[in-house]
Order: structure tokens, then sequence, then C-alpha cells
């Protein structure tokens, strides 16, 4: 059995697709099919079952794919046993947050460039709740997202920083509607959002449901932070979002926040990786970096 022949597997189910798994790996089609045609001979079962026009893997091969995370895993550690004085090599899959790749961890990013530039960093954007998912299957190296459910002790957590978050408005926003702590109200407005699913978005969610607050305007589902300000700015609507995000625009009195006393106003930004997953140098290296440089910033106003 050939490690490349499972690297290919490996990625091809990753990818989605022979195709790109092939050009991920600069393969040809050809050779990557080869290989899976050899590996298919060898372990005596079939990989894929076509469904429609896709070849789809099958439920016995994606029992392989736990097995070759730790092959490779291993063999990667068996290659850096004499890395002490060597340049930190390897890949690193990182699924962050939009608003935390987009606002906090630039600088880690930079710095991590620097040190090892001979890293294949591999970025993945998604919301809190799909990252921790990622990492409790052990599909990523590490997962940076807001603290949402918590993890089981199968999952190694590091709380990088506390951060609070608010309701957002246009300075021209009626002062009739900026009152959201006496329940039973409709407030005439929209709400807007970069993601329905963002942690701090559920917060506001439960939030209003519990007051009986409701919005006689839609919910503008932008799915981009800075459209989401841009909407608030122009007074379409408010947004509840983490107050780093728009530390520029408060400064500049472009945006005011709505102070709501009773509302959940913390996220904990936190660091998680499966507690099976080989700490490379490269990950060492990003964690190292990850809380010293975010636990220095100044990001609340």
């Amino acid at each position: 059995m050939d490690l490349h022949q499972l690297k290919s597997f490996k990625t091809i189910v990753e990818k989605g697709s022979f195709l790109d798994a092939a050009n991920e790996l600069n393969y040809s089609l050809s050779a990557i099919s080869y290989q899976m045609q050899q590996l298919e001979n060898e372990i005596k079962f079939p990989l894929f079952e076509k469904i429609g026009r896709r070849m789809v893997p099958t439920e016995q091969s994606l029992k392989l794919i736990p097995h070759i995370k730790k092959m490779l895993d291993e063999m990667e550690q068996i290659r850096m046993l004499n890395a002490k004085d060597r340049k930190i090599e390897g890949s690193l899959t990182i699924s962050v947050s939009d608003s935390i790749l987009t606002y906090i961890i630039q600088p880690v990013l930079k710095e991590f460039i620097k040190k090892a530039p001979d890293v294949q960093l591999k970025l993945k954007v998604k919301n809190s709740y799909d990252i921790q998912k990622e990492v409790v299957h052990n599909e990523i190296d590490l997962g940076i997202h807001y603290n949402v459910y918590g993890y089981d002790n199968q999952i190694k957590v590091t709380e990088i920083k506390n951060f609070s978050i608010g309701l957002m408005a246009s300075p021209n926003f009626p002062i009739s509607e900026r009152n959201f702590n006496l329940e039973n109200q409709i407030k005439n407005s929209c709400i807007i959002n970069n993601d329905p699913n963002a942690v701090y978005q559920i917060y506001f969610r439960d939030y209003l449901k519990e007051r009986n607050l409701k919005f006689t305007g839609q919910t503008l589902e932008v799915w981009s932070i800075e459209a989401t300000k841009q909407s608030v700015m122009n007074n379409l609507g408010v947004a509840c979002l983490p107050r780093f995000v728009a530390t520029n625009e408060l400064k500049k009195g472009e945006i005011e926040e709505i102070l709501i006393k009773d509302f959940k106003q913390n996220i904990m930004l936190i660091v998680a990786h499966h507690s099976n997953k080989w700490i490379s140098p490269a990950m060492n290296l990003f964690l190292n970096l990850l809380k010293e440089i975010i636990s220095d910033q100044e990001n609340e106003i």
C-alpha cells in the first residue's frame, strides 16, 4: 500500500472530485485515477460509487480517512525527528470565523508567514458551529472561533481573549426606536446581519424572543461584515456585532451603539484542536503567535 495513494484518496474526499484533487497535488487526472485503481486492487473493496455523474466515496472507504490522517501525521513526525535546526515546513489547515480573520488575526498571519514561509497555510472561513464540527471530526489542524456549545475531553481548547458585542445603529436611527430594554415592543426597523448562524446573531435573536421584541422590517442577510457596517451607517437597520469590528466607525461617530441593559454582551475567542492531533512545529508556532499577539491587542474602545 503506497502512502501517495492514500494521500490522493484523502485529497479526493476533501476536494470533492478527482480533478480538484489532481490540481491540488500537481498530478495528471489519469495518474490520480490509476492510483485509485491500484489502491482498490489492494484493499479489495470499492472506494467510489457513481451517483448521477459524480463519483462519491463509499461508506466503507470513508472509514479509511482517520487511519490515513494518523499515518500522515506519524510520517511527518518521523520526518521532523531531526528538525531542531531545520526550517519549519509542511502544511497547516485552519478554519476561522470571518470577523476573527478580518479584524483579529491578520498580525498573527503576517508574523507566521514571515517566520515560516515554507509552510503551506490553508485558511477556511466558516461560522463557529461548522468549525466546531470540523475540530471534533479531526478534519482540520486548528479551529479559531467563538466559544459556543463547548467541547468534550477529546478536544484541547485554549481561551485567547474575551470580546464584547453590541447593537449597532446609525446616528440617524430614530431615538423613539432605541429602547430595547422594555418587553413586548414592535420596532419599525430591519435587522441586518452578515451570517444568521453567527453566535452573536443567535444571542441577539434569543434576547428578542425572550423580551417579545419584533421588527416590522425584513431581515437583511448581506453575508459580509463590511456590507453590514455600510448598511448600518446608511440607516437601513440595526446590527448586532462584535464591538471590535466597528471600532473606527464608533470613534468617528459614523456608528453608535444602542446600550441594552440585560443583553448578553460577551463572546470568548478560543483556539481548538483534536487531542489526537500531532502538534507539528508549524502548528506550535502558530499557537504561540496567536496567544502572544492577540493578548496584547487593544481592540475595544
